[in-house]
């Protein structure tokens, strides 16, 4: 993942995993899928403000929030926050672009204006893609992108 000039208040992100989009979605919504790289248990509702819990029993943490676009494939925009710290959320925003040998992935996270909180962000999506495109690539669905 590269980090890519954003708007103050935003820390974006893009990179490219080796997957459809349509199935790299599906590891960011399927709570099996989301648990083989980013969280100890989940919970979904992938519709117009249904809800999410993200958690890490090991650390006692919870990540919390609800869908505010969800385009199969395409799109899929969230509100986050921890349940330690509920008030203030912010909106991760990911976009999944078709191209050669899998998925551009776009991910633009909102936050406030600390530099310390933008660059947590960017490390930690650096390091769960990272988790991602190792899934991904024990994952016999993936296969070869395009192919039949």
């Amino acid at each position: 993942m590269k980090v890519i000039d954003s708007p103050a208040g935003v820390a974006r992100l893009i990179g490219d995993v080796a997957a459809e989009p349509s199935l790299v979605y599906e590891y960011f919504t399927n709570e099996d899928r989301i648990v083989r790289w980013w969280a100890e248990q989940a919970t979904t509702d992938i519709r117009l403000d249904g809800e999410y819990e993200l958690a890490w029993p090991s650390q006692g943490t919870r990540l919390l929030g609800s869908y505010v676009v969800v385009d199969p494939g395409v799109r899929l925009a969230f509100t986050w926050a921890f349940a330690h710290e509920p008030t203030n959320p912010s909106t991760v925003d990911i976009q999944f672009s078709p191209i050669a040998g899998g998925t551009e992935l776009t991910i633009e996270h909102s936050h406030g204006d600390d530099p310390d909180e933008r660059q947590g962000y960017i490390d930690g999506w650096k390091f769960f893609i990272g988790r991602l495109r190792d899934a991904l690539a024990e994952d016999p669905d993936a296969g070869s992108p395009g192919a039949e």
